[in-house]
């Protein structure tokens, strides 16, 4: 590493003190005297012995230079040579490949402990197992687990990839722990499995890798890149913990929630609060009430170790207790208190290879709702006055940050051990005496019975316990049939259910009393994913008994086929229909959509129910039914065409607005359509100003800022082909190709823009209402659906819609279409609001014709991180409905 030297112990009992040629860090003068360098920490103790027969490598003989060596990052290829290389050449170290990225590049998973204890790794996974499951122990036996037992610490880097520090200094904690000789490396090994993953985000790191080194030299030196650092989501792959909707936190979220359950779960981030240096816990208000005290507690003791290390090392700047909260379930650091782990948190400053000078007369006066910049407090007893920072300094902050949480868990072994099976013990017990008991699934009682399937399997990935039962059973009332599946709340990972099924209720809280209300950390009071989804979960408070096996992964129903003839009817309740429609006519079916509700026999179909069959007098049976199988999509068959009006489908031209902002929301949608198999284009700023539109017959903006898709960059903060937005010679071809019969299709933010730029009677009925009159933050509210129009086949009469800070609409003049409302009373489902009513009953999904075409708003994010999937069907019509 660069400029880094033998680590100082601090420990109290050894105060060892082992010294090495030191190399100061090269630091700017300045104004007013910096605060020291912080004491550099070891690669490698000299007496640390070789294993397997070769020399253990350090990170710069395989990389060629430090990683956090001023202007240089390594990327994924250059670190993986490296951790293999470990691994070839310590018997300390095992390294496994435990799946692969969107891109398809090695997502790897480094065990690092004495020799012993990777040759018996499945013997500390058992126990960890065994502990947190608490199943079929007694406090007697989980006390000699945890006496036998080591404790599992996940320690990762690289899941947001513009934070560059994270994975520069994975390298060198993989080498300190494997290769260090102090006593407490040698404490560390004994005790600790360290569970160590460098790199979250493989795409994310080469994207930002090589944009950084195609610009090093230049004014864009910097700049951040114009996509989104995934191949869809950037910054929100911290944002899919508990939905698991993209690759790389499913094989994470496997290894946390399902094979080893790892009793202290730490994510490296970069963006402490300036001037601090780092975050660490303890957190801010407010707490999870299902969170148990002792995770609490857990992340307080790590975080005060971890504090107590950086002043012994003189590095200052190290500050807690603000901003990051414990309430919301869906980052990798809160979803593990869902699961009595311990998450913790790092935010380091600097997020950049270029080194930058600080003068402390430039700081602002206070950061963090009035912490000083300058004087100590409790939060920030010893600030950072300022020079040069530079990304060796946060590699070093990240990794004294690394070694006191080894430590701490070291010298708390069996604590963190019994207390893993205590919090389980004690969620197993209040599951068992009810209220709730369980919750129970029936696929024959969904709307969309793919969806509950869904949603069954998101609770897995999360470590749920799922049961299929047996037989036919009665339960809180009713009886539930044979096949329908049980969650039982007397399992380990309680509080995880129940904040996946029950209603959040965030509390009230203000930023000074009597001020305005201040914002949840991520922006998400309530999140009930059951309600998201539109899936009928019973929760039943009294015990029964019911014959059940376990699932590791809930099968799919298949596509259920009744009656006879050479007609298909797809009810339009399933979200795969829309799949379904694309795969019939790219097998060249006959498609027609019912534009009125009909009836075929005894079976009654909604409206938009599609009507397949084969062109002419040939029997599409085979064809239809090959389509529908392999998607797993149900349908009714009938001998004659319905007397009902049809409108003809044909296959959807969709067309993506892809700004150079790096818009998130725009790669979720790329997501969720490619996800339900609808074909896309992505349209650039120059494509739509150049002619690309007549290539598409329907255009979505993804959630963005009216002015942000104007205007994008200005010039100079990016290369020239960055720059700019859509302009005004783009808005003057969006109108001409609306009155020549496109459809443009605006969510949430983006609707502003085209009520904006679109001479159309409909403006945001909220705008103008200040916080301290509505507010809603991240929260489900209740919306009325018109199931009669197009927009609105398929959707259930009343679902959730995810709402922050969204828009409603006021119709000002005829013409426009009310699609949705929101409802008119008991607005909030789940999580916080302030003046909910005015919501009520305003239009949240609105059709407005513009000359022989349309524009369809939509006030929310109906996709919003792939997660409603109960409000996925407003945005598929209005991407592939009547008059396209």
């Amino acid at each position: 590493m660069l400029d880094m030297k033998l680590e100082k112990a601090w420990f109290a009992k050894a105060l060892l003190l082992a010294v090495v040629l030191v190399f100061p860090l090269t630091a700017c003068a300045a104004a007013s005297a910096p605060a020291p360098s912080p004491a550099p920490v070891a690669e490698r103790a000299p007496q640390a012995a070789a294993v397997a027969g070769e020399a253990v490598p350090t990170p710069a003989e395989v990389i060629g230079f430090d990683p956090g060596e001023d202007y240089k990052l390594a990327d994924w290829d250059q670190l993986l040579t490296y951790y293999q290389r470990l691994a070839e050449s310590s018997d300390r170290v095992e390294l496994v490949e435990i799946g692969r990225s969107i891109q398809d590049r090695p997502m790897v998973l480094l065990f690092i402990s004495s020799a012993e204890n990777v040759a018996q790794l499945e013997r500390w996974r058992s126990i960890s197992q065994r502990l947190g499951r608490a199943e079929g122990l007694t406090d007697a036996e989980a006390r000699r687990l945890a006496a036998e037992g080591k404790v599992l610490v996940w320690i990762d880097a690289g899941l947001h990839s513009s934070e560059v520090a994270t994975a520069q200094h994975a390298p060198h904690l993989a080498h300190h722990v494997a290769t260090d000789e102090s006593e407490e490396s040698r404490r560390i090994r004994e005790d600790v499995v360290l569970l160590l993953m460098p790199m979250m985000n493989p795409d994310g790191h080469e994207i930002v890798v090589d944009w950084y080194r195609r610009h090093l030299g230049t004014p864009y030196e910097t700049s951040r890149t114009p996509w989104v650092y995934h191949e869809y989501v950037g910054h929100d792959i911290n944002r899919d913990w508990y939905m698991f909707r993209q690759q790389e936190t499913q094989v994470v979220g496997r290894v946390l929630y399902e094979d080893w359950l790892p009793q202290i779960v730490f994510n490296h981030h970069q963006t402490a609060p300036f001037p601090a240096r780092i975050f660490i816990p303890p957190f801010a208000d407010p707490v999870n009430p299902l969170i148990d005290p002792r995770v609490v507690r857990g992340a307080n003791l790590v975080g005060e170790h971890m504090a107590h290390r950086f002043d012994m090392e003189g590095m200052s700047g190290v500050v807690s207790g603000i901003s990051f909260t414990m309430w919301w379930n869906g980052g990798m650091r809160t979803a593990p208190y869902f699961h009595n782990q311990i998450g913790i948190l790092s935010e380091v400053a600097h997020a950049s290879a270029t080194p930058r000078y600080h003068d402390p007369e430039d700081f602002p006066l206070t950061f963090g709702r009035g912490l000083p910049t300058l004087e100590p407090s409790i939060r920030y007893p010893n600030p950072w006055r300022g020079g040069r920072a530079s990304l060796g300094q946060a590699v070093e902050y990240h990794l004294v940050s690394s070694l006191g949480t080894l430590d701490v868990a070291q010298k708390n072994k069996e604590d963190f051990l019994y207390n893993f099976y205590q919090m389980g013990r004690d969620a197993v017990a209040a599951g068992e005496a009810g209220g709730p008991f369980a919750y129970v699934v029936s696929l024959d009682d969904q709307h969309d019975p793919g969806e509950a399937v869904e949603l069954l399997n998101t609770l897995r990935r999360g470590g749920l316990e799922v049961e299929r039962a047996t037989s036919s059973f009665e339960a809180g009332g009713r009886r539930f049939p044979a096949g329908s599946y049980v969650m039982r709340a007397g399992q380990a990972f309680r509080a995880h259910l129940l904040d996946m099924l029950e209603p959040q209720e965030h509390p009230h809280r203000e930023l000074y009393p009597g001020g305005p209300p201040e914002p949840p950390y991520g922006g998400l009071a309530g999140y009930t994913v059951s309600m998201q989804m539109g899936v009928s979960v019973v929760r039943v408070d009294d015990a029964f008994r019911f014959a059940g096996e376990p699932v590791h992964r809930v099968p799919s129903p298949g596509a259920r086929v009744t009656g006879s003839g050479d007609v298909w009817l797809v009810s339009p309740n399933e979200n795969r229909s829309a799949t379904a429609m694309v795969g019939l006519l790219e097998a060249g079916v006959r498609v027609d959509r019912a534009t009125s509700g009909l009836q075929a026999g005894d079976r009654v179909m909604p409206a938009g129910t599609l009507v397949a069959r084969w062109p002419g007098t040939a029997s599409a049976a085979g064809t239809v039914e090959a389509v529908l199988s392999e998607l797993d999509v149900s349908a009714h068959r009938t001998g004659a065409v319905p007397e009902v009006a049809m409108q003809p489908v044909s296959m959807p031209r969709i067309g993506i607005y892809r700004p150079w902002t790096g818009n998130m929301d725009e790669g979720w949608t790329r997501w969720l359509l490619g996800h339900y198999g609808l074909p896309y284009r992505a349209l650039s700023n120059e494509e739509i100003r150049g002619g690309g539109l007549a290539d598409v017959d329907v255009l979505l903006f993804a959630s963005q800022g009216a002015e942000s898709i104007l205007q994008g960059h200005p010039p100079g903060r990016m290369p020239s082909e960055f720059t700019g937005g859509v302009g005004e010679e783009g808005v003057e071809a969006l109108r001409r190709w609306v009155e020549a019969g496109g459809r443009v299709v605006a969510l949430d933010g983006a609707t502003d823009f085209l009520m904006a730029q679109f001479d159309i009677p409909v403006s945001n009925a909220l705008a103008g209402i200040g916080r301290r009159d509505f507010f809603i933050p991240g929260s489900l509210v209740r919306l009325a659906v018109d199931r009669d129009h197009p927009v609105g086949f398929g959707m259930q009469e009343e679902a959730a819609a995810f709402f922050q800070n969204s828009r409603a609409f006021e119709i000002t003049a005829p013409g426009p279409e009310a699609v949705a409302r929101y409802g008119e009373r008991d607005i909030l489902l789940s999580g916080w609001e302030i003046g909910a009513e005015h919501l009520a009953g305003l239009p949240a999904v609105v059709r407005a014709p513009y000359g022989d075409g349309d524009v369809v708003l939509i006030g929310f994010r109906a996709q919003f991180r792939g997660q409603p999937a109960g409000t996925f069907k407003l945005l598929f019509n209005a991407l592939t409905g009547e008059g396209l």
